[in-house]
């Protein structure tokens, strides 16, 4: 990730999420350095590139890490009272406004990106005692500046982006804005797609997705497809790929981000977190890769993207949204309540005491 330093006037004035809960708190009090650390796990058993992971989804077939990356937005400390506070994290290549990147890839094994990693965000919270600590799995549309003004996040060119919202690879092809959980494993033999409706394999890799230009359905074909798609054709015209993906983002966007435009979206498919009972002293956040694939088939892709790219009409998302705690498609016409909380907690973030 490029350095910053070309944004410092940009981040000085940036107020933090909840800037009106802190003050309620006493803006400006003593303050205290806080470390939240996040670590990746498959039930019990750590996940790190080039080991295999056990018995993930229904098949249960072992499978090696290809990435897993993530944004949060908004992190707090809750208090006795059951009031949020916000963190008003530190400015660096992996924390800037009040979102982080959290990366466990490191580029070994299967596992593509970088070497970097960062697996902790740190910040300060005024004094005091906290038992919880909540946060949000997303990049936020907008903040704001000390003059009021909207610096955009979400939909914003990555190449003139500031750390860590510059990474191409973090970006959806289709739309513009970021992946808020990157997610990939390879599982041994591949994922057995049905027979392509398409002459070009690339394209039959990736799927059929949705007509091209519809926002509202998912991604156009191509979304995300490698520009050789690793593929095996069988006997039965099926094909075989290597990688079974996640890439939850907001869909459904409106607005060209290309023009500076603030896109808005019919499914801001952003997570909530909160962790009712969190000590950040003596415990850690983890995200466990086995509720996250409950009810999946990590070996067989029913058609769609390979995986699911946030789209309603993708067969894998349904399990998956359940998983993540989202609604994927309205309850109701015109309830406009796609890709928000479904009101169960997500199934996939647990504390755990740090070993």
């Amino acid at each position: 990730m490029r350095a910053f330093t070309r944004f410092t006037a940009v981040i000085a004035g940036l107020a933090a999420v909840g800037g009106a809960q802190a003050a309620a708190k006493g803006d400006g009090a003593e303050r205290q350095q806080v470390a939240i650390r996040f670590s990746l796990t498959a039930g019990d058993q750590p996940v790190e590139c080039g080991r295999d992971i056990a018995g993930l989804g229904t098949g249960g077939q072992p499978a090696q890490l290809h990435d897993a990356r993530f944004y949060i937005a908004a992190p707090a400390l809750i208090d006795a009272a059951g009031r949020e506070v916000p963190i008003e994290l530190e400015q660096n290549d992996w924390q800037y406004a009040n979102l982080a990147l959290l990366d466990f890839e490191n580029k070994t094994g299967k596992c593509v990106g970088s070497a970097d990693v960062n697996d902790t965000i740190k910040g300060s919270a005024p004094r005091g005692r906290y038992k919880g600590f909540s946060f949000v799995v997303g990049v936020p549309s907008v903040v704001q500046d000390k003059e009021g003004k909207d610096v955009i996040l979400n939909h914003s060119n990555f190449a003139t982006a500031p750390a860590p919202l510059d990474l191409q690879s973090m970006t959806w092809n289709w739309q513009a804005g970021r992946k808020f959980i990157k997610i990939e494993v390879d599982p041994d033999g591949g994922v057995t797609r049905p027979p392509p409706p398409a002459k070009n394999p690339a394209l039959a890799a990736n799927g059929p997705g949705a007509p091209a230009g519809d926002k509202t359905d998912g991604p156009p074909p191509m979304a995300d497809a490698p520009k050789t798609a690793p593929l095996r054709v069988n006997s039965d015209g099926t094909i075989t790929v290597s990688t079974w993906m996640l890439h939850l983002g907001s869909t459904g966007c409106r607005g060209d981000a290309t023009k500076g435009e603030i896109t808005s979206c019919a499914n801001p498919n952003r997570v909530p977190v909160k962790l009712a009972s969190f000590d950040p002293a003596r415990q850690r956040v983890v995200l466990d890769l086995k509720p996250l694939f409950a009810g999946i088939d990590l070996g067989k892709d029913q058609g769609f993207s390979t995986g699911c790219m946030s789209g309603p009409a993708d067969p894998e998302c349904t399990p998956m949204f359940e998983n993540l705690g989202l609604r994927l498609k309205e309850t109701a016409p015109d309830a406009n309540d796609a890709g928000q909380s479904s009101g169960a907690s997500t199934k996939i973030f647990r504390a755990e005491v740090t070993k």
